[in-house]
């Protein structure tokens, strides 16, 4: 078989590690530009004298990014598993049908094709799932094992590949239901995915973190798109019908 350029071997990492991250498609998230503003400029505009009080305010604390990524050691070999964290601001219930809705996988996560269950079994389900390669390469596919465990407030989804063409899957998905008035869930995630390529170990374990990462914002983006739709569909008045 053709080796895979690095460059190509990173996408596919990406399109692998969503496989079971419930990875949903959004946009990567904006940042304040830096100001481009000059000393002249600031000669020639001076601010009046509340602006200038306003302006001498100590700023704000940044606020905490949406998404966290870090990695974690992994027993036995050099690869680090990739993990994100993240806050989502939708009831618990929400988030935890989209993320054991395993037969909609497909038209969510990029490039994953012929998502199915093969069986389900009290807490453990086989979902299997294949990534077409370019050309001749083939196909990379896995069946993995994903085991709920539910408890009151809080969901866990352990998925390991039972068989397949990759080296090693493993991927966990906690959800836990944060108290107050305003319905949120604390999510985290960690991956660890290892096709049979030939590439350092410093390739992996960066794409483990950026595709943790991508599962935790893409979740978020679509959770926020549904949860929209729903408001706006409930805040719509019906249409009333009379008889003439």
């Amino acid at each position: 078989m053709k080796p895979l350029a690095p460059k190509h071997s990173a996408g596919l990492l990406v399109s692998l590690s969503l496989s079971l991250g419930s990875a949903f498609p959004g946009a990567a998230m904006a940042q304040t530009p830096p100001s481009t503003a000059t000393a002249g400029d600031a000669a020639v505009a001076q601010p009046p004298p509340a602006a200038a009080a306003a302006a001498a305010t100590p700023p704000a604390a940044p606020a905490a990014p949406d998404v966290v990524t870090s990695s974690e050691e992994v027993p036995g070999i050099t690869v680090r598993r990739g993990r994100s964290e993240t806050i989502i601001d939708a009831p618990f219930e929400v988030v935890a049908r989209a993320v054991t809705d395993f037969p909609t996988y497909d038209t969510f996560m990029p490039h994953v094709r012929d998502v199915r269950v093969v069986r389900r079994n009290r807490a453990d389900t086989d979902v299997y799932m294949q990534v077409p390669l370019r050309g001749s390469l083939g196909v990379m596919w896995a069946l993995v094992r994903v085991n709920v465990r539910r408890t009151p407030g809080r969901l866990e989804l352990v998925g390991r590949a039972v068989d397949g063409n990759m080296e090693r899957f493993e991927s966990t998905t906690t959800l836990e239901r944060i108290p107050g008035p305003t319905p949120r869930t604390r999510m985290s995630f960690t991956l660890l995915a290892l096709p049979r390529l030939p590439f350092p170990s410093s390739v992996f374990s960066r794409e483990m973190i950026n595709a943790a990462g991508t599962v935790a914002n893409n979740l978020r983006a679509r959770i926020a798109r549904a949860e929209a739709a729903r408001t706006q569909a409930a805040a719509s008045p019906g249409i009333v019908r009379t008889g003439g």
